[in-house]
């Protein structure tokens, strides 16, 4: 039996342990990196630890998280192991392995307890890209009658309605995933193989894929604001740790702008809350408008709004806030002979720069939105 390539991250009081029952199964490890089977010894999954060498990894962890777990098998198929787990967890996961079983008792199973759709299909392109031989590839996931690209590179990134979702795979140029329920279509750049060689395997975890995606769907509904086009603020204090951790592992930033309606009370006092509620609506309206389709807007409560932005930055994060006041400033609203004036205070925070944790960011751009106020509202503050 080939070798196990034995690679201490963090060294475990239990790696004696293993190390003689590897011995006793007939495992040969060896010290450091190498050809064939990596296991990798560490508090969690870390895709910084991935040495060039190796074909598959077997993690064995204090902790592994979902999008951790999702992380290390997009890029580089294998298995994860917690080190409570029994030891005889470590050969089972060794047999599949080396033996190539990778499919729907291997690397892909291991994320049955994930909820999210995206920690599937993420290494479902990678595997399928590294199958086919493409240079890149990308995936749509149908919502209603049209097909938004959810991450992926080498096509533009619009949306497709169902009837160009459909030319496509009519034409090979895309392949349906799950065909029953058409949860979406999958795309590659120039693959070297035909699709028998990389489609196979999405058979087997097509129930994973219709489970999670239905999942999705119903999260969707019991996240969605009751009055605007915004996420509500259960969904945000969901997605946002996500949002974080996964800008940590891949070493990017989260602009975070904290939005707060000026003058609503007086507004309400004078036209009437059905207005307000209208103030409120063409708030949301101009916001999902000008962010981008991985940007995430969420109703924080009242007349309060936030805006997450992956990857964004403070000078445009400023821009943004700003556009969306002088918007809101030059629009007309109007009530009866009335026009209603719509203002917005606005404060930013940056996570890494500014805060170190979901938490921490809110509460700094909470704060620099507190300024804006201070200082006059109608106007846009960034986090020192």
């Amino acid at each position: 039996m080939a070798p196990i390539h034995w690679i201490d991250i963090h060294p475990s009081a239990q790696a004696p342990r293993l190390l003689q029952a590897l011995a006793d199964w007939g495992f040969r490890c060896e010290q450091g990196p190498g050809e064939g089977t990596l296991l990798i010894v560490a508090d969690r999954p870390d895709p910084a630890w991935i040495p060039p060498e190796g074909t598959e990894i077997l993690w064995w962890v204090v902790e592994a998280a979902p999008e951790a777990v999702s992380e290390v098998l997009s890029h580089r198929p294998g298995w994860v192991v917690r080190q409570d787990q029994p030891l005889e967890t470590v050969r089972a996961s060794l047999v599949h392995i080396q033996t190539r079983d990778l499919g729907s008792e291997g690397w892909l199973r291991q994320m049955l307890h994930l909820a999210s759709l995206d920690e599937l299909l993420r290494p479902i392109l990678k595997r399928a890209v590294q199958l086919s031989g493409a240079k890149g590839g990308a995936i749509w996931i149908r919502k209603d009658d049209t097909c938004f690209q959810r991450f992926g590179d080498g096509f533009p990134e619009h949306p497709l309605s169902l009837p160009e979702a459909a030319a496509l795979v009519q034409s090979g140029e895309a392949w349906l995933l799950c065909p029953g329920e058409q949860v979406g279509i999958m795309r590659l750049l120039e693959p070297r193989t035909g699709p028998e060689h990389f489609l196979g395997f999405l058979r087997e975890v097509e129930d994973l894929i219709i489970n999670a995606w239905h999942l999705e769907h119903s999260q969707a509904l019991s996240f969605a604001d009751d009055l605007t086009v915004a996420n509500n603020r259960r969904c945000l204090e969901v997605q946002l740790p996500q949002i974080i951790r996964d800008a940590s592992v891949r070493g990017a930033s989260v602009a975070l702008l904290f939005l707060d309606v000026d003058n609503l009370k007086e507004l309400n006092s004078r036209y009437g809350h059905p207005t307000g509620s209208k103030v409120i609506t063409r708030v949301a309206l101009e916001a999902k408008r000008m962010i981008r389709l991985q940007d995430h807007l969420y109703r924080y409560g009242g007349d309060e709004f936030c805006i997450v932005i992956p990857g964004g930055s403070a000078f445009g994060a400023r821009k943004l806030g700003e556009r969306l006041i002088q918007t809101l400033g030059q629009a007309s609203m109007m009530v009866g002979a009335s026009r209603v004036p719509m203002s917005l205070s606005i404060g930013i925070a940056i996570y890494p720069l500014n805060a170190d944790g979901a938490e921490h960011l809110l509460e700094q751009a909470d704060r620099a939105l507190f300024q804006a106020k201070a200082n006059g509202k109608g106007c846009v503050v960034t986090a020192d």
